[in-house]
């Protein structure tokens, strides 16, 4: 009996540990989530879209893969991701690729930048793609939906680190970064 017990618990902690490595982050990724709406948007607008956001921020091969899924939009004409805290507007660093543009409806779509992805910024510092990766690190980057009627942004998606602990510092850059309530 009690060697049953001794593996039964062995292997209750090695499943728990392999859970745990799923989503962990290491030190040379990072994974950001957001979701949000016309209510983040500076200065905030009344529209119906919604949206989810998720990136991965690899330093090993300098690349930033995202997919969002996005509701009610009508009218789409661009999306970007900006460098900029929440409720500051900032400018754009990096156009998502592939979006369906003129289109009123419901999408998903999943891609990825490379560093030649990059519009250069550098009046605000940012000149390469790890630039970018320290602004998104520390809670200031967001994905941005443009329509017709809204060509300003009409859902704003304030990205930030998850992980255990992440509301405080992190293993990618050892900075604060976003809280999740933002």
């Amino acid at each position: 009996m009690r060697k049953r017990s001794f593996n039964v618990l062995m292997l209750a902690a090695m499943w728990a540990a392999m859970a745990q490595v799923g989503h962990a982050q290491t030190a040379n990724t990072l994974v950001l989530f957001g979701s949000g709406s016309g209510a983040f948007e500076t200065p905030a607008i009344a529209s119906a879209g919604v949206a989810t956001a998720t990136c991965t921020l690899n330093r090993t091969t300098v690349e930033m893969a995202c997919s969002a899924r996005v509701h009610n939009i009508v009218d789409l004409m661009a999306g970007h991701v900006h460098v900029g805290g929440p409720g500051a507007a900032g400018p754009v660093v990096l156009a998502i690729p592939g979006l369906p543009t003129r289109t009123s409806d419901d999408f998903t779509l999943s891609w990825t930048w490379k560093e030649s992805d990059l519009t250069l910024r550098p009046a605000q510092g940012v000149l390469k793609m790890a630039d970018v990766f320290e602004s998104c690190a520390s809670g200031n980057c967001y994905m941005n939906f443009h329509t017709a009627a809204n060509p300003g942004g009409e859902i704003r998606i304030n990205l930030c680190p998850q992980g255990e602990d992440n509301r405080y510092a992190n293993s990618f850059y050892q900075i604060n970064v976003c809280a999740p309530g933002r």
